[in-house]
């Protein structure tokens, strides 16, 4: 490996203790998710606070049409990563300046399209998923200055694949922590200064990617610039067009369009499902999405135990290291299952107590703490299912398996689609809840056999 290529953060998941690598590395996608979430919560506090209930709602029911599409993206990047970590394993620096460059060119072109589309035909998505008339207005604010931002969240979330592809997620970490703590401060100036309303909020967002972009951007920019590869050529002739691209781009397309496509399904059913919310009062919405903050901070430690989890299988996997990545999967599952009990007694326990930092206790209905804490109590009893599907489906990604996710969210969709649509006539509004675990019990059903199919093969 040539001594320009080098990131200063960069490690090696190839050797040393499958705990303390992933352990580690989860920890700081943890921390940097952490700061995140913490900004999208600072959010929906300050417009509880400012807006009322009825800003709450509107954010609430475009929760899944964003999803939709920031879950396309984002799986495809992500399905990006684990070729580039792939070869990282190899230890071929060529190859992987080949994919880096040809995925960049990638991101920039889906970036243009999607947000010529999306501002166009924003209103008509919002009337698709039943967005409710009273917030028709806050929400399509909102959605358009997410959507115009697209290009930043495309490639902050590149560079930090890039970064995490070769075990770094130091970088990520810090860029995460310095962007949440200048949202916060943004939302503040916009909001409670310049009465901006829930534009301010969505613009806060937006300008907190655009530095994270920026910071892991930079980082990667400086240190693979001047990059040589072992035979001691330059990284930087190697051109975007060489022979060969097109079925380099193929591959890149093969792993991530699957990855990109499971999310869209996972969004699809969320979509059918707030179409059914929207149909309750506005207190049950109103509850349900305030819950969902909270459910969504507590499956921070789940999403970044799969980060590492496709990082340490697909290095490992590239390298051949088949008896390490069985030992890695074990270790995962059980500190995923510690950690998601300790998130059901948070959610148990102290749901109620979350969710009056959302809204002023004194100004709104007591209903829509009792919808919250129900749902909070169904998902805690259940929680660990969903930290075994996270880590199982990282576990085969990482082996390069990206249709059988694909086909687990299909039955996600289908589980969730069906509590919200059947269910809900025999037992209300729980129903929409059972969606939720009945979605998760039957993907880590078929996530699990076909691991223990995988590994049994090598």
């Amino acid at each position: 490996m040539g001594k320009n290529l080098k990131f200063s953060k960069d490690k090696d998941l190839t050797t040393g203790s499958p705990f303390s690598l992933i352990f580690s590395f989860a920890v700081s996608m943890m921390m940097g998710n952490v700061f995140q979430q913490l900004y999208t919560v600072v959010d929906s506090i300050i417009i509880g606070k400012k807006i009322g209930p009825l800003g709450l709602a509107a954010i609430g029911g475009t929760d899944w049409l964003i999803f939709l599409v920031n879950g396309f993206l984002i799986g495809l990047i992500q399905g990006f990563s684990v070729i580039l970590g792939k070869k990282f394993g190899e230890k071929n620096e060529k190859d992987f300046a080949t994919y880096y460059k040809k995925a960049r060119l990638i991101c920039l072109v889906i970036s243009i399209v999607f947000v010529a589309g999306l501002l166009v035909s924003s209103g008509l998505l919002l009337r698709l998923i039943g967005t409710k008339t009273e917030a028709f207005s806050y929400a399509k604010t909102y959605v358009d200055v997410i959507f115009a931002g697209i290009p930043f969240l495309v490639f902050y979330q590149f560079f930090a694949a890039v970064l995490r592809s070769r075990g770094n997620s130091q970088i990520h970490l810090m860029a995460m922590t310095i962007s949440s703590i200048c949202n916060i401060i943004l939302d503040l100036f916009f909001i409670c200064v310049l009465n901006m309303g829930i534009a301010g909020a969505a613009l806060g967002t937006v300008l907190s990617e655009c530095l994270v972009m920026v910071i892991c951007g930079y980082y990667v920019y400086t240190t693979r610039k001047g990059a040589v590869t072992t035979e001691g050529k330059s990284t930087d002739d190697i051109s975007v067009h060489t022979a060969g691209s097109s079925a380099v781009v193929q591959e890149l397309l093969t792993v991530g369009l699957p990855m990109a496509l499971q999310s869209v399904i996972t969004a699809i059913g969320g979509l059918i499902v707030i179409r059914c919310v929207n149909q309750f009062e506005i207190d049950f919405l109103t509850g349900y999405t305030i819950a969902g903050k909270i459910y969504a901070l507590l499956e921070i430690a789940a999403s970044s135990y799969g980060m590492a989890v496709v990082a340490y299988v697909s290095q490992n996997y590239g390298a051949g290291r088949h008896y390490r990545i069985r030992s890695g999967v074990r270790i995962s599952v059980l500190m995923g299952v510690v950690t998601a009990l300790v998130c059901s007694f948070i959610m148990i326990f102290f749901g109620t107590e979350g969710m009056k930092l959302f809204v002023d206790e004194a100004t709104v209905s007591d209903k829509i703490f009792v919808y919250g804490q129900e749902y909070l109590l169904i998902l805690g009893i259940f929680y660990p299912l969903l930290y075994v599907l996270y880590i199982m489906r990282a576990s085969l990604q990482g082996l390069g398996n990206t249709l059988v996710p694909m086909i687990s969210s299909f039955g996600q969709l289908i589980m969730r689609v069906f509590c919200a649509v059947v269910l809900t006539l025999f037992i209300g509004y729980k129903g929409i809840f059972y969606g939720e675990i009945t979605a998760w019990i039957l993907a880590d059903l078929i996530l699990i056999f076909t691991y223990f199919l995988s590994v049994k093969k090598q």
